[in-house]
């Protein structure tokens, strides 16, 4: 799964975001300035090196079971980095780089227009001589005006579908990597519950004969079509059995 798709998830909605002015700090001097980028290199040296062991030994354990079990070590590198998982993993923690590079761009828009490349090769010398308290202080600005300064989008029609085929798309690659990695089978149905909003119902199966098998289970006449457009039905009349 790219990295787009699990972005997908935590963009939906997101809200827009304005930022007060952050306090000035003191200029440091040359030989600080050395001595926090050599920190900061010594530290991020092992960093490096401690990931790309963790990779070089995910990928002999993948081949290793691809020879146990008699299958292509592409199956095993699907299991391991897919599958879903990173859109159910919420961040809690702010990364300071993140909020960082998020007033930078605040500032730089007042003067003129500057991608999140060219932030990161003007700025990231500035970013790697602050200190720990530093950081944190700026991450507790990053919050507070996040939580004092937004604005939520509109909901628009466009907007509306946009979000629904997304996160659709996201439940079905959620779904297909529990399939894959733990052994479930499920469906699910979505329907829309006002007649502002026009979405047709949407069904997806993990499997083709677990739609199958509701012939049976029912013990009734199962028809998939008719059986989304009752429950949309339902869903518009307010889920009152009533009106429905």
């Amino acid at each position: 799964m790219s990295s787009s798709t699990a972005f997908t998830v935590r963009v939906a909605s997101q809200p827009h975001m304005r930022f007060t002015e952050p306090k000035k700090r003191a200029p440091l001097g040359p030989e600080q300035k050395q001595e926090r980028k050599e920190a900061h290199k010594s530290k991020q040296d092992k960093i490096d090196a401690a990931v790309t062991q963790w990779f070089a030994d995910t990928m002999a354990l993948a081949d290793k079971l691809a020879v146990e079990f008699d299958i292509k070590p592409k199956y095993f590198h699907e299991i391991f980095f897919q599958g879903g998982t990173r859109m159910v993993m919420h961040q809690e923690k702010i990364n300071p780089y993140n909020a960082f590079k998020s007033e930078k761009a605040a500032e730089c828009r007042e003067r003129t227009s500057i991608n999140t490349a060219q932030l990161h090769v003007d700025y990231i010398d500035e970013y790697c001589e602050m200190t720990d308290k530093e950081k944190d202080e700026m991450v507790e600005r990053w919050v507070e005006n996040k939580r004092n300064n937004t604005v939520l989008r509109r909901a628009t029609p466009r907007a509306k579908i946009q979000d629904v085929a997304n996160i659709v798309r996201n439940m079905k690659l959620l779904m297909c990597g529990l399939s894959t990695r733990v052994g479930i089978e499920g469906f699910f149905c979505i329907v829309r519950n006002s007649v502002d909003f026009h979405m047709p119902p949407q069904w997806f199966w993990t499997s083709r004969d677990l739609e199958q098998y509701m012939l049976i289970a029912t013990r009734k006449k199962w028809i998939t079509v008719e059986v989304r457009t009752k429950v949309e039905a339902f869903a518009v009349a307010g889920c009152d059995i009533a009106s429905a």
